[in-house]
């Protein structure tokens, strides 16, 4: 028996368009369409309002098992699984939006998580790729929530913090910040195990205005968000520590962890690995042997 156990691809639909350069780091043929992510090893169910697709963002073995059912059938080898990993790649500018908090989710989503994370740059498809983050300055809640009401996208882009990016950055997105991404840099995005976003700008994309704030309504969704000042830096803070780490380790964590092969080849506990190639590693699982040049992110819940 193996310690690792290589996941499928879970390709999920998303309202932008993307998605080639998943294709490339798997070594397929490349195409920007309606599943511009992938979520890996996860057990979190997508949110996708008005479709039908109860297993979306849902991960599986080979073996043909659901990654969220395997592990509720045996939770003292894998341990919880605390840590989403999704490789997404924008082909246009995602809107401006937010992620509740834990206390937030705990009283008004019946959630243990909220959703803190962090973008690792991989690669661009151009020299660079920009991203914006937090608010240059508070802003009142009254004056957020009719730039909302309005759609005024000049301001609610504009007042963020626009950042340039290169392969190899890393950015910390804590939960309630303002943020969007913009097109073409393939992230590997590590964050809370769940699909909750506050979507502040819906012209232009197909977002209904009644789904863009989780069903609770602007005058409680806005306690959700962050409206004071951010200034964004390059890599992971110690507050990152209690959501997820990351490392280039392929060994145990101690703890339920992902295994991502973002190039190079070789085997992972005689299992065949390359670029693009994931693995699910159990909270019990053992030293295990790593042959060949692997570039490899160990991705580890809090």
């Amino acid at each position: 028996m193996t310690e690792l156990s290589r996941v499928l691809p879970a390709r999920v639909y998303r309202f932008y368009r993307g998605g080639a350069m998943i294709d490339r780091l798997r070594g397929e043929p490349e195409r920007d369409g309606e599943f511009p992510e992938d979520w890996v090893a996860s057990v979190v169910q997508a949110r996708n309002p008005g479709r039908d697709e109860p297993e979306a963002g849902l991960a599986r073995f080979e073996d043909g098992r659901l990654v969220r059912d395997a592990v509720a059938a045996d939770p003292g080898r894998w341990g919880e699984p605390t840590v989403l990993v999704k490789l997404l790649d924008p082909v246009e500018r995602l809107p401006v939006h937010a992620h509740p908090d834990r206390e937030f989710a705990r009283t008004h989503l019946a959630s243990a998580y909220g959703k803190t994370e962090a973008w690792i740059v991989v690669a661009t498809r151009e020299a660079e790729a920009e991203v914006w983050l937090g608010l240059r300055e508070d802003v009142e809640r009254e004056v957020y929530r009719d730039w909302i009401e309005r759609q005024d996208v000049e301001e609610l882009l504009g007042s963020l913090c626009r950042l340039t990016v290169r392969a190899g950055d890393v950015l910390f997105v804590p939960a309630g910040v303002p943020h969007a991404i913009g097109a073409g840099a393939l992230i590997v995005e590590l964050q809370e195990p769940t699909d909750f976003s506050l979507v502040c700008e819906w012209v232009g994309f197909p977002i209904r205005a009644e789904d863009a704030h989780l069903g609770l309504g602007w005058d409680l969704a806005l306690d959700a968000l962050r409206l004071d000042a951010y200034r964004p830096k390059l890599g992971l803070p110690p507050e990152a520590s209690p959501f997820f780490s990351v490392d280039d380790r392929p060994e145990p964590a101690g703890r339920f962890a992902v295994l991502l092969v973002l190039e190079g080849e070789g085997e992972l506990d005689g299992l065949p690995a390359r670029g693009g190639d994931a693995f699910a590693v159990p909270a019990a699982a053992r030293p295990f042997p790593v042959h060949g040049d692997l570039r490899v992110l160990r991705c580890v819940g809090g």
